[in-house]
């Protein structure tokens, strides 16, 4: 829903939304209001000081709570023009929002909400079961809404660069904050240069009901770990972007141990680009650590390592999660053997995301001619869950050098039947796949191989067990 606050504040929105064909019109099963405030200066004639504005604002959120009774989510973004009359923006546009926000228990307030979040009436927003919020936008006034909060919240989203977040964890009278019934946090720190800050939290357990949290681009307080106080026995999915800080200070904490999770499920970890191989490669006990963050059964996705070549270390470290489910490792380059034996020693894999394997160096003995014998006969069948294997461009490769490796695999596992090729490569691709498998070494296992031509799992054809 486009909105012009100026039509609201005038009330021809209100007329807009009266008019005789709209009458009988009511939407009982939306759930979601989704409001984008665009102002169009040339209606700020229509608005004059004899006018009863907040009447008028009143009136058309009354009209939007008729046609849409059951709503349970308002979004809003935009917001008024800079340039616009500062008396009746920044007053009246609080306004508006705020009525809009008291229609239901859960907001989302996008990028680009601009200077009016400031003018949010915080203090008449009670009772939200959810909230999602771009920190910058209000800085205290996004403080005193979370807050105000904690005691109903179940769901929070947070995104911020530039500024200090402690106040959702602690009030300016040194009081901490607790949010009993939050059972997701989700906080995105936008990349920023400048040395973290330092917190002490001591014995604050703000959240000892969460279930789910994701802390993405930098943990938010330094080597304060008040994020996983008092939320062990709940915690069931966890996402880091692990900074050395983080891998140092984790290990010392014993936060993490063999049973201290029982109902953790589900970690993805993300790598910091701070975590280059130069810095982490050579420190083994970092290494280990990032590994071992949670029992083997809960790590199912290991994503965005930094990484163009696979360490024997990490090679062996990823073997020990049988659990792993996706391997996502954009531009990282390993061996189609690598590769193979990772897929042996993690029978829940189904998914790898890296490029194009290599067919170097070969095994002792295996040549060209009979690298399709040695790979059915020491290889095949494995990896019954592995599908898919996502490559992006690789300009350095000849395209005939990207097809081999995935014929192999596909001889040693049965069910991998989709080589996700970038778009603009696919045609060529498809085309040179299928030329090899009518050449002598592969002929033999064509109606495998042309499994591989249409992404056979993704397109409903037969499988194997």
């Amino acid at each position: 829903m486009s909105v012009d606050p100026w039509k609201v504040y005038s009330g021809n929105a209100l007329a807009a939304l009266s008019q005789i064909s709209y009458n009988n019109c009511s939407f009982p099963l939306a759930r979601t209001l989704k409001v984008t405030f665009v102002s169009t200066r040339d209606n700020e004639e229509n608005v004059t000081a004899s006018q009863d504005i907040e009447a008028n604002i009143s009136a058309f959120v009354r009209r939007i709570r008729q046609l849409a009774p059951r709503l349970n989510m308002v979004k809003m973004s935009g917001g008024p023009d800079p340039m616009e009359r500062v008396d009746v923006t920044y007053h009246y546009f609080g306004s508006l929002t705020t009525q809009l926000v008291q229609i239901t228990s859960r907001i989302d307030i996008s990028y680009g909400f601009g200077r009016a979040f400031h003018f949010l009436n915080a203090d008449a927003i009670r009772n939200l079961t959810y909230l999602a919020s771009t920190f910058e936008l209000g800085g205290e006034q996004t403080v005193q809404l979370i807050r105000q909060n904690a005691p109903t919240l179940q769901y929070l989203h947070v995104a911020y660069r530039c500024v200090n977040i402690s106040g959702i964890i602690q009030d300016a009278d040194g009081s901490y904050v607790e949010y009993p019934r939050l059972e997701t946090l989700e906080v995105y720190r936008g990349y920023d240069t400048r040395t973290p800050q330092r917190y002490i939290f001591d014995g604050a357990v703000p959240f000892p009901s969460l279930r789910r949290l994701v802390c993405v681009n930098e943990y938010p307080f330094g080597d304060d770990l008040v994020l996983f106080r008092g939320n062990a026995a709940t915690l069931e999915f966890l996402q880091l972007t692990m900074t050395r800080e983080l891998a140092i200070t984790l290990p010392h904490s014993n936060t993490f141990t063999a049973t201290s999770h029982p109902k953790l499920q589900c970690v993805i970890l993300k790598l910091h680009p701070s975590m280059m191989p130069v810095n982490y490669t050579d420190d083994p006990e970092i290494i280990r650590f990032m590994m071992d963050i949670a029992p083997d059964a809960a790590v199912r996705k290991i994503s965005e390592w930094c990484v163009n070549q696979l360490p024997p270390p990490l090679l062996s470290l990823f073997s020990k999660h049988t659990s792993l489910q996706v391997l996502d490792l954009p531009g990282m380059s390993l061996s189609i053997w690598d590769a193979m034996t990772l897929i042996q020693s993690l029978p829940l894999l189904s998914d790898i995301h890296a490029a194009v394997p290599t067919l170097d160096p070969m095994p002792d003995g295996v040549t060209a001619r009979n690298v399709v014998t040695y790979v059915t006969s020491n290889y095949s069948p494995m990896g019954t869950r592995f599908r898919c294997w996502h490559f992006g461009c690789d300009f350095s490769r000849r395209m005939k050098d990207k097809v081999k490796p995935f014929l192999l695999l596909a001889l040693a596992c049965p069910n991998f039947d989709y080589a996700a090729a970038v778009d603009y490569e696919r045609e060529k691709f498809a085309k040179l796949l299928e030329k090899t498998i009518d050449t002598a070494a592969y002929k033999k296992h064509a109606p495998r191989l042309r499994r591989l031509l249409f992404g056979g799992w993704r397109n409903n054809l037969p499988v194997s067990k």
